[in-house]
């Protein structure tokens, strides 16, 4: 009898450890099916992207804000004729085309812009002298760049880089030639963003700005373009001017002000 019983502890003994293994097993099966992200906390901060796209679209303009020195001689001064020294405004669609700069690209611009970036880039200069006039020329590259963003933006950061081509001339019995670059490589460089203030950022883009050219010739408020339009028979006073631009990249960063 009592070895029966000790036959019987023995085998109950045996079941419940081959339970307890069986369910062991299930249990390392089970954890090892589920990923790691079933049972272990995740930070929403690595769930959420670093950066979103522009919820609308940027609107990319460059123009050249022309400044011209004229020094007349003597035979000109008794003449009548007057040093003159021009100096381009910023652009603004509401003037006369002669009194803006010479816009040499824009996409299609837009009335709701969260934030707006400005900036000039390297200066182009120039000289030469015709028989009645000596001329300094100045072209300073501008470009603005507008975004809109979800959430809206408070600042922009960036850089636009373009390789320019330009020459200019002027009209005084023959052509003098006043500029000359080619293939001279721009950085429009822009940041609103407050110093004193922390930012997060909410927008990034990079794209390509296609390629752009500006061919002009102007007599007074009378103007040509392109070049194979341009007249035969030249006045005195007459310009011309072509700039072409290509390989030109916009990289920009819109941010909001967090609270420190």
């Amino acid at each position: 009898m009592k070895d029966k019983r000790t036959i019987v502890t023995v085998m109950l003994t045996a079941c419940m450890l081959a339970l307890a293994l069986t369910y062991t097993a299930c249990q390392d099966s089970d954890h090892q099916a589920r990923p790691a992200s079933a049972h272990q906390p995740v930070s929403l901060m690595t769930l959420a992207p670093s950066t979103s796209r522009p919820a609308g679209p940027s609107s990319v303009l460059v123009y050249i804000k022309m400044n011209t020195e004229k020094k007349y001689g003597l035979v000109a001064h008794v003449g009548g004729k007057r040093d003159i020294t021009q100096r381009s405004v910023p652009y603004a669609i509401e003037n006369d085309w002669w009194d803006n700069p010479l816009v040499v690209y824009a996409d299609s611009p837009f009335t709701r812009a969260d934030v707006i970036g400005r900036a000039d880039a390297e200066t182009i200069t120039g000289r030469g002298s015709s028989k009645n006039v000596g001329l300094r020329v100045t072209l300073v590259p501008h470009a603005d760049v507008a975004m809109q963003t979800m959430p809206a933006s408070d600042a922009v950061k960036g850089t636009i880089t373009v390789t320019v081509s330009t020459v200019a001339d002027y009209f005084d019995g023959g052509w003098t030639e006043m500029v000359r670059a080619t293939d001279k490589r721009l950085t429009f460089t822009f940041n609103t963003c407050d110093p004193g203030k922390r930012v997060q950022e909410t927008a990034h883009e990079a794209r390509s700005v296609p390629a752009f050219s500006l061919e002009r010739y102007t007599r007074e408020h009378e103007k040509w373009e392109p070049r194979s339009s341009w007249p035969d028979q030249p006045e005195s006073g007459d310009w011309r001017s072509a700039i072409y631009g290509k390989d030109a990249v916009l990289d920009v960063t819109g941010y909001r002000y967090v609270q420190r």
